[in-house]
């Protein structure tokens, strides 16, 4: 019998009621990374060996963590499991607890809490465009393990992202906390996050990491460093014959998502679509005008989890009926995803603004009189 590690800490609260329970809600697991981040925005293009005056805030952030708050903000209850320098875990809590989270967060004594110095500049002809220099910090030592067995009992779906995937854990344990996620009926999304690591470690080894999970949220650079293609119906067929759902962010172009393969190779095992009736639809994003870009996609992303579980009550399953319930409902999400993400790239920093009742289930519909 292979060895299996040792589950991470039991954040159930004792939990005795499994999530088949009708009249739970959907609870979403998110794992991985959370950091500071430094918002530095220069009021001229950045001059070397001299000073260049700058906008600088400092705002909670992280991939996984901006996922989580953005998720909770929507109503969704969310748990999040992540590490941060035990000085700065308070502070952390408290902030994805103003987001509607609860925080199951590890404190380490040595590393420092990840940072991250986010530079936005404004280029001529070509946008906002940003820059980012990374510590890792505590977040290196993020480990699937670290999501226990008893918290994944009571959830209904489980996300995490590319970030943590490459920080150095080994791989396998990522392969086991999927296989984890559906033996209890749970449903996985994973955000590639980086087509610079993907480029570093391999699209293979990426896929191989990630083998079982549902959704794959990626946007345009990741899903060309994952398939070699550059056209974008092409690579989210490619996608989809190794997850149930893609949905390929496109910034301002939208996002196209796509459900069940056409080659009939795919793995589309829990959802509505087929080889034979494949989804394939585009959404438009909302235009408004842009201040900070940071944590865009990771808003899309829970807003097409809100969206996606809209309705439901935990130990559903959003990805199961027919092809044109599926295809309802994925475009529901989409639609969610872009406006959450519109939302966020009309505020600075990544997280949402505001402190939001704790847990007040939006997403769960009301019980028959």
């Amino acid at each position: 019998m292979p060895d299996v590690p040792a589950p991470g800490p039991d954040f159930t609260g004792g939990a005795d009621v499994l999530p088949t329970d009708p009249h739970l809600p959907v609870r979403v697991v998110v794992f991985g990374d959370v950091f500071d981040d430094i918002i530095v925005t220069p009021s001229a293009p950045i001059r070397s060996d001299t000073d260049t005056l700058a906008s600088i805030e400092r705002r909670p952030g992280g991939s996984a963590a901006n996922t989580a708050a953005w998720l909770g903000s929507l109503g969704t209850q969310v748990d999040f499991v992540g590490r941060t320098n035990m000085a700065d875990t308070v502070r952390h809590e408290n902030a994805l607890r103003n987001s509607g989270v609860t925080p199951h967060l590890l404190g380490e004594s040595i590393l420092p809490t990840g940072t991250i110095v986010v530079i936005v500049e404004s280029a001529e002809h070509a946008g906002t465009t940003r820059t980012m220099l990374t510590e890792r910090g505590a977040n290196a030592f993020t480990s699937p393990t670290d999501v226990s067995d008893g918290l994944l009992r009571v959830a209904t779906h489980l996300h995490f992202t590319g970030y943590t995937i490459f920080s150095g854990q080994p791989h396998a344990d990522f392969t086991r906390l999927i296989d984890r996620a559906q033996q209890n009926g749970v449903t996985v999304s994973i955000d590639p996050a980086s087509a610079g690591f993907i480029a570093d470690h391999g699209a293979a080894t990426f896929l191989e990491t990630v083998h079982g999970a549902d959704i794959l949220f990626p946007n345009r650079d990741e899903a060309m460093a994952l398939t070699g293609l550059t056209d974008n119906d092409e690579m989210v067929d490619a996608l989809t014959e190794q997850f149930a759902v893609v949905a390929l962010t496109l910034g301002r172009s939208g996002a196209l998502v796509g459900a069940g393969t056409r080659s009939g190779a795919g793995r589309a095992v829990r959802s509505g679509a087929s080889p034979e009736h494949p989804i394939r639809f585009a959404v438009d994003c909302v235009p408004v005008e842009p201040r900070d870009t940071t944590g865009a996609g990771d808003a899309f992303n829970a807003g097409f989890l809100a969206g996606l579980f809209e309705g439901t009550f935990a130990g559903g399953h959003a990805l199961s009926g027919s092809t044109a319930e599926l295809a309802d409902r994925l475009h529901t999400a989409a639609v969610r995803g872009a406006a959450t993400a519109a939302h966020a790239i009309e505020n600075v920093g990544a997280r949402p603004l505001g402190v939001v009742t704790h847990h007040h289930g939006v997403n769960v519909p009301h019980p028959a009189e």
